[in-house]
């Protein structure tokens, strides 16, 4: 494959603030006169895909691997054409039109990165980090608020599938990190740093 962008994978926990990083990350880059655009891992869900009975769905396996592969492929070609879109609260996939100007992809996700590193090894791989806290009371009010879902149904998900999911798919992520960011204030300057040396040096 010819790439003619940079792969940059932002990995961590539920709710560890990986689309507002990414986007905030997108923002600063575009101040460095470097273009990027965010995918997200999750509007890579199985369509009506059955939840696992274990980690439902908090695992790798309700990602489609092939189509996020094939995307993220296009992507550091430049030829990416229609976005892919889930819904979370019908299990819909759908597509859009796609014609952005990008330098480097940022590709944001829980379970996302992990498929990738067999096929598309990233240039950079970022792994955030939040207290589990602060991270269930974010689950809570997304999923409440987002997802048409009840408070209850999003604890006990935390409990009984969001935690093993971390401990077996996600964790294991952070040994391998290129970057790993406990706050926004202070990690974002660095990945931004390091992303403008890998331009430079492409």
């Amino acid at each position: 494959m010819n790439r003619s962008a940079l792969l940059i994978c932002i990995a961590g926990p539920s709710a560890a603030g990986k689309t507002h990083f990414s986007e905030e990350l997108k923002t600063s880059l575009a101040q460095s006169g470097i273009a990027a655009v965010v995918i997200g891992s999750d509007d890579y869900y199985r369509e009506h895909w059955t939840p696992d009975s274990i980690y439902g769905f908090d695992t790798v396996d309700a990602i489609d691997r092939d189509a996020l592969i094939d995307d993220v492929q296009a992507l550091l070609e430049r030829r990416l054409q229609h976005r892919r879109r889930y819904d979370m609260s019908t299990r819909d996939v759908s597509w859009e039109s796609f014609n952005e100007i990008w330098d480097v992809v940022l590709l944001e996700g829980a379970f996302g990165p992990q498929l990738l590193m067999d096929h598309l090894d990233p240039d950079l791989l970022i792994y955030l980090s939040a207290s589990l806290p602060i991270r269930v009371i974010r689950r809570l009010r997304r999923d409440v608020r987002e997802r048409q879902r009840s408070p209850l149904s999003v604890l006990r998900q935390s409990v009984m599938q969001m935690l093993p999911g971390e401990r077996r798919f996600i964790h294991p992520l952070r040994r391998s990190a290129d970057l790993v960011i406990r706050d926004l204030p202070t990690g974002l300057p660095l990945a931004v740093k390091r992303i403008e040396g890998l331009i430079k040096r492409s």
